[in-house]
């Protein structure tokens, strides 16, 4: 009786991790189907089962000029942000990885570009929009590109750092030993294999900016509008039907890139 017993445990026990991953991707993931579902209601207040499918409240986020603005927006603030951070996390990893700085020094830049990932995120954009106030930048699309800069520079860091770590630094020296200059071999060399996590990180802090609310809500004023601030304002009127089209073009659109991005991330 005890060995039938504990023969049922072990059996128990070895599923046990795929009864939790299963448990965990529906608590995930469960919600975002229930609203891709209720999305395709032709009702503005969807009732479940729902009668009908249809696409009418995606071609109302469509034919939104305020949405639509609001996307591109998003898009513009993403790029440059994209473009920015992934530029300041290459220079803070080559300084993390390989300067000749003093290890004290480099430990103290990894620490500073850490910041933000240990700071609450109100905090840091209350931060940003009382020095930009104080600097007489006020608020606008400047201001919150610089907050979204400073929110996705451990990403794009860390990431291109781990790269960094990768790479066979006798590549290096045998271009040296050649007669390549440092840019030289940074240009031909180093970056043609840091290329792939480049793109990974562009395409990381693009994502991270398309859906940051916090900060853009800090800073962005009344002249600027993206697609959180707009969803945003939508749920405080209650417009339910809407808001799930909206809530699944973003959701496409956000996985698309961060799906891009990780593959990407994998080494040649």
């Amino acid at each position: 009786m005890v060995s039938m017993v504990t023969r049922l445990f072990e059996r128990g026990a070895g599923r046990l991790p795929g009864v939790v991953v299963a448990a965990t991707l529906v608590f995930l993931y469960g919600p975002v189907l229930v609203v891709a579902y209720l999305s395709l209601s032709p009702a503005p207040q969807p009732t479940v089962p729902l009668d009908e499918l249809s696409v009418r409240w995606y071609r109302a986020v469509l034919e939104d000029r305020r949405f639509v603005r609001a996307l591109l927006n998003s898009a513009g603030i993403g790029f440059v942000t994209a473009v920015g951070g992934t530029a300041l996390g290459l220079a803070a990893a080559r300084t993390i990885t390989r300067s000749r700085l003093p290890t004290t020094v480099r430990r103290a830049v990894t620490l500073l570009v850490a910041l933000p990932l240990f700071v609450p995120t109100v905090v840091v954009a209350f931060g940003i929009g009382r020095a930009s106030d104080v600097v007489g930048l006020g608020f606008g699309y400047f201001p919150v590109v610089l907050g979204h800069l400073f929110w996705v520079l451990p990403f794009t860091t860390f990431l291109l750092a781990a790269r960094y770590a990768e790479l066979d630094g006798q590549l290096a020296d045998a271009a040296a030993d050649l007669g390549a200059d440092r840019w030289t071999v940074f240009r031909t060399v180093t970056l043609p294999l840091l290329r792939p996590a480049l793109a990974a990180s562009a395409l990381f802090a693009f994502a991270l900016s398309f859906n940051e609310f916090l900060i853009t809500f800090f800073l962005a004023g009344s002249a600027v509008t993206t697609v959180p601030l707009e969803i945003f304002g939508k749920v405080r009127i209650g417009a339910t039907a809407f808001l799930n089209a909206a809530s699944v073009i973003v959701l496409v659109i956000s996985a698309g890139v961060a799906g891009a991005a990780s593959v990407l991330r994998q080494p040649a």
